[in-house]
């Protein structure tokens, strides 16, 4: 194994898988920074240190595996400060043990359990012996939970007792264990079956934490709101009015709830049916299709509003980001 893993990812498309391996720390710490976001990493192996990673690009997501020898890891505030963008990474312990560090707590982390933590802030890892572990990266805005409620759950070992660990678990092994099978039309699928299942399961423990906590504050009333406008995002009528009827508030409450979060209710159907459209349009097996065909099946019938909407969101045209995604 002789080639890095990718510097850059791009939306939409599945890069080929590749593969990196090397016995210096200081090459394992280039590679992991180029790889994932900048990092500074300790060797703990007496001379003796050994890492490999294989990985994978999809939709913007990275998938990897990596073992490694005894290490320590830290991201440091001069380090977010060097970072173009910002993610969260989920890490599942295949074997071996290690500790994760974040905002004030400590996850211990055991084979079968899984972790997530957030590029934005400081972290550190400590792993005394040998690792086999799994570490999907993703950005922060693909996932339900905002970053306030993602913050709640930071360095908390979510372990075999969790349903949602039990489901997302052999996922992420099985798509770890051979990159390459992860290929066509479906690789879009998995991804997204993927990080809507992570996202269940940060959501499921944000609201436990809250509850545990005694101050859920408006983390049920905001999940509800969720579920319902990714239930309904194709209805082209979906507005304020009607969501805050579904959910039993008034439409007053409801703004209050999203401005909580830093959006506008409008603002968050309008990124959800955006991220849906990017997904069809770089999506194969919606090739054949129009793309005015696939915005009016996602709530957008004029055509001129969202080629507009989608290039300030985007950046791009819909058409050349069909065009780079295939």
């Amino acid at each position: 194994m002789t080639s890095a893993p990718p510097a850059g990812r791009t939306a939409g498309t599945a890069q080929p898988p590749v593969a990196f391996a090397t016995e210096s720390a200081l090459a394992w710490q280039r590679v992991v920074s180029r790889s994932f976001v900048p990092l500074m990493v300790d060797d703990l192996s007496d001379g003796h240190f050994a890492g490999t990673i294989r990985g994978r690009v999809i939709d913007d997501v990275f998938f990897s595996r990596l073992a490694v020898t005894p290490h320590e890891v830290h991201r440091t505030p001069a380090l977010i400060e060097a970072s173009e963008r910002l993610f969260y990474k989920i890490t599942l312990m295949i074997d071996g043990a290690g500790e994760l560090v974040q905002d004030g707590r400590t996850a211990l982390m055991s084979p079968g359990s899984i972790s997530v933590y957030d590029t934005a802030r400081p972290y550190d890892l400590r792993f005394a012996g040998d690792i086999d572990a799994v570490v999907i990266m993703f950005p922060r805005d693909l996932i339900d939970p905002s970053p306030d409620h993602v913050r709640a759950i930071t360095a908390i070992s979510l372990g075999r007792e969790e349903s949602l660990t039990r489901l997302v678990a052999p996922l992420l092994t099985e798509i770890s264990t051979d990159f390459a099978s992860v290929e066509g039309p479906a690789a879009a699928r998995v991804v997204r079956t993927t990080i809507d299942l992570i996202s269940a399961l940060l959501s499921t423990a944000a609201l436990a934490r809250a509850v545990e906590s005694g101050s859920p504050g408006h983390l049920p009333l905001m999940l509800r709101i969720r579920e319902y406008i990714g239930e309904n995002l194709r209805n082209s009528d979906l507005n304020p009015d009607a969501i805050a009827r579904a959910v039993y508030i008034s439409t007053r409450h409801l703004h209050e709830v999203f401005h909580e979060q830093g959006t506008t209710v409008s603002a968050w159907i309008r990124e959800q049916r955006i991220e849906a459209i990017r997904r069809d349009l770089a999506d194969p097996m919606h090739a054949h299709r129009a793309i005015a065909d696939v915005a009016a099946s996602w709530g957008y019938p004029d055509a001129s509003h969202f080629s507009r909407t989608f290039r300030k969101q985007v950046g791009v045209s819909p058409s050349a980001f069909r065009r780079a995604a295939q």
